[in-house]
This record gives structure tokens, C-alpha cells and sequence, in this order.
């Protein structure tokens, strides 16, 4: 039986980011163990490898890994030749995450990010949209998970990347088409396109004022990776328990009417003789 894959991870147990590798390949469903190099005397690898090992024995009672990884910081030249010598692959943390993640469509995620419920906003938006991300983060707890989808898009957050891409780039960029951006209002948030002409919709103000940048922002977002207004409400819906007909009322110089949400239709210019309601178009 050919070995199951096992990982050994060369890295200082406290290494900043190590967190999110450790959550990474739990989620990967990668075996791995490991090795403190500040240890003294410890041999990682012993000297018959498990390929030397008769078949009966099994490979584990060789050698428990398939593969090695070295953190940046590590001496690379002692730990490479340790691990090189016994034949097993070797490869740095930066180039272990660039292989996972090479044909995916990588989305930062900011520092400062709005959550609903124990899942980023632009996570949770994406999942009920049916895009299926991948996700990694750090709650608000201060716990590392990561959730894998079936989808091409891979949600990592902004501080944590930038520990593996001083010189490299993760994955590709997303093709973004809205190029939404939002004002917020006295009486709510109004999301428009690009350009600032044509109108997407609204939304009232966030219940946590402190993340409603944030959340706004990311709305913006999932709003150019392709999500449809209706999805985005949709998503939402929860946010606000008591929702009132007038939270979907808005306003302009010259006329108003009923915001429909996902049907985006333009507001009238001329004078206004009457208030149609448009909601249920």
C-alpha cells in the first residue's frame, strides 16, 4: 500500500502565521507533525526510509513522513540536508502555499473586517450566494479555522498573507465587473456602480456602527465578484429583525420612489405627480 501522505512542518511553535498553516492543512485533511529546530539533538529523520522498510512492516515504523516543509526563519541549509538525505521532498512554507493555491482566485480579507455571526461577512455572503469559498480566519475569539468549498475562490486574510507574499503573489486575481462602491446616508447605506450613475440598491444602517465601514465594504466586494442584489438582501436578511417599509424609501432631488432592490431601476427625473410603488415589480 502506497504511504499516505504525511507532513513534517520545520517551523518555531510560535512562528508568526503559523496558525493559519496549522488550520490549513487540518482543513487540507494533511497529516503532518511538528519540529521545533530550537530542539536540541533531534533527528527528524531516522536513517532507513520507509521505501527500505519490508512491505509487512509498514512505513510508519521507517519513517512517519512523506515530505517536508521549512519555514522561512529556519537554517536552511542544515535542515535541508537532513531531510534531503533521506530522498523525502522538500519544499519552503511559501512555495507549500502557492501550489495550494495556484489556480484559485484569491480574496484578501482586511484587517478590519465585519463578521455575521462567527463567519466573515464576505464569507457568509459568498456562501448563500452558492459560490462555495474557501475560507480562512481568525474569529473573534482569537481561534484560527478554515472551511473548504468547492469553488474556486479562496478567502485569506490580508496580515496573514502578507507574511508569505513579500515576493510572491498567491494565486489569481478575481476578474471584478460591478467595481461597486457605497455612501452611507442618515438614514441608510446606497450602493452604486462605478461609474456613480447607476443605482444597485440599499440597505439601512448597520446595527454595529463600529463594523459598518467594513461591512459595507464588503458587500462592495462580493457585489463585483458577481453576487446579484437580490442574494446580497437575501444574505442579509437576518441583520435586521424589524424591518419597516420605509427602510426601503429613497429619495433624490428630484423624485423618489420605491427602492426594489434587486430590479435597479432608475430614478425618475422629471417631477413627480404621484408615489408608485415599485416594490413588488
Amino acid at each position: 500500500m502506497w504511504p499516505r501522505r504525511k507532513v513534517m512542518l520545520v517551523a518555531a511553535s510560535g512562528v508568526p502565521g503559523i496558525e493559519g498553516v496549522r488550520a490549513l492543512l487540518k482543513e487540507l485533511d494533511l497529516d503532518y507533525s511538528e519540529v521545533d529546530p530550537a530542539l536540541e539533538n533531534f533527528n527528524p529523520v531516522p536513517e532507513t526510509s520507509w521505501w527500505e522498510t519490508p512491505f509487512n512492516d509498514g512505513y510508519e515504523a521507517a519513517n512517519p513522513f512523506t515530505e517536508g516543509i521549512l519555514w522561512s526563519d529556519v537554517d536552511q541549509d542544515l535542515w535541508s540536508a537532513q531531510v534531503l538525505a533521506q530522498k523525502i521532498p522538500l519544499q519552503s512554507v511559501t512555495s507549500f502555499l502557492h501550489n495550494v493555491l495556484e489556480d484559485e482566485i484569491v480574496i484578501s480579507l482586511p484587517a478590519e473586517t465585519a463578521f455575521m455571526g462567527d463567519c466573515p461577512l464576505t464569507g457568509h455572503i459568498l456562501k448563500a450566494a452558492g459560490f462555495e469559498p474557501s475560507i480562512l480566519w481568525q474569529t473573534t475569539e482569537g481561534t484560527w479555522k478554515c472551511e473548504r468549498g468547492l469553488g474556486l475562490i479562496w478567502i485569506l486574510p490580508e496580515t496573514w498573507l502578507a507574511e508569505f507574499t513579500a515576493e510572491h503573489t498567491m494565486g489569481r486575481a478575481a476578474k471584478t465587473g460591478a467595481n461597486a462602491r457605497w455612501e452611507l446616508r442618515e438614514w441608510g447605506i446606497d450602493f452604486y456602480s462605478g461609474d456613480g450613475k447607476t443605482y444597485i440598491g440599499h440597505l439601512p444602517r448597520w446595527p454595529n456602527l463600529a463594523e459598518e465601514p467594513s461591512a459595507a465594504d464588503a458587500i462592495a466586494q462580493c457585489l463585483n465578484l458577481g453576487v446579484s442584489w437580490l442574494d446580497v438582501k437575501s444574505a442579509l436578511a437576518s441583520v435586521w429583525t424589524e424591518s419597516i417599509m420605509t427602510d426601503n424609501l429613497r429619495w433624490n432631488n428630484h423624485g423618489f420612489g420605491w427602492n426594489t432592490g434587486a430590479c435597479g431601476e432608475k430614478l425618475p427625473s422629471e417631477a413627480v405627480d404621484h408615489v408608485e410603488d415599485w416594490w413588488n415589480c
